[in-house]
């Protein structure tokens, strides 16, 4: 069985298990299906341990992990992405505004990345707001971009819209989607001037948006990185 993705900051990652070991083993029982560390990880339960042994590069040896209550997808996203360099963008076509071919092009601005479809209410209750943002701090260097799955002309009848002030994308392959891991809409993450994940916003809560404001606030008077 083999660790195809380790969720930064989990449990797993914790103990020392990265991506590709061959986990072998659990409280000394070899096994044979994912099943089975299913079943052993809900029987220890949470605050609890399990021994793994894991297989790396023809090497065994043993970690153990403290398990934790199950976050939910929101909370693993979050885990899994904030501290982290951006994803690389992939199959993006610009429906408005200047959509670079990748998110390392925006290097030493602060990046507002929306996630958003035009079946979604609550991403088109979310347009106005990132408009908003995009019309106070873009002469500071905030760049907001707004990256949905439908086609291209589907994206811009509903950009044109809502009035979308913002630059616009589409995903139509989901690939960039995919690899930023969002599974919900809207899902928004903003990016340093480094490139780095410092928050991620899954849903439509306009009570955090002060929150929200603020952090691009502190981001936008960080230094930029050196060259």
């Amino acid at each position: 069985m083999v660790a195809k993705h380790v969720i930064t900051s989990s449990p797993a990652a914790k103990a020392g298990i990265v991506d590709g070991d061959h986990v072998v083993a659990a409280d000394g029982v070899p096994l044979e299906d994912p099943k089975q560390l299913v079943a052993r990880v809900a029987l220890a339960g949470p605050g609890n341990v399990v021994n793994l042994r894991i297989r790396r590069g023809g090497r065994e040896r043993d970690v153990v992990p403290t398990l934790v209550p199950f976050p939910g997808h929101d909370q693993i996203l979050r885990l899994d992405k904030i501290g982290t360099f951006a994803p690389v963008w992939k199959s993006l076509t610009t429906v408005a505004g200047t959509v670079p071919a990748n998110v390392g092009a925006l290097r030493g601005n602060v990046v507002l990345l929306d996630f958003w479809a035009t079946w979604c209410a609550p991403c088109r209750l979310m347009a106005p707001q990132l408009s908003k943002w995009h019309a106070t701090y873009a002469a500071q260097g905030l760049r907001v971009v707004g990256v949905t799955s439908d086609n291209v002309g589907v994206a811009t009848k509903t950009a044109q819209a809502l009035s979308m002030r913002y630059a616009v994308a589409s995903d139509a392959s989901e690939s960039t989607s995919a690899a930023y891991g969002v599974k919900a809409l809207p899902t928004m993450f903003v990016i340093d001037k480094k490139g780095v994940i410092r928050e991620v916003l899954v849903g439509y809560d306009p009570s955090r948006h002060a929150e929200v404001e603020k952090l691009l606030q502190a981001l936008l008077a960080e230094p930029a990185p050196s060259p």
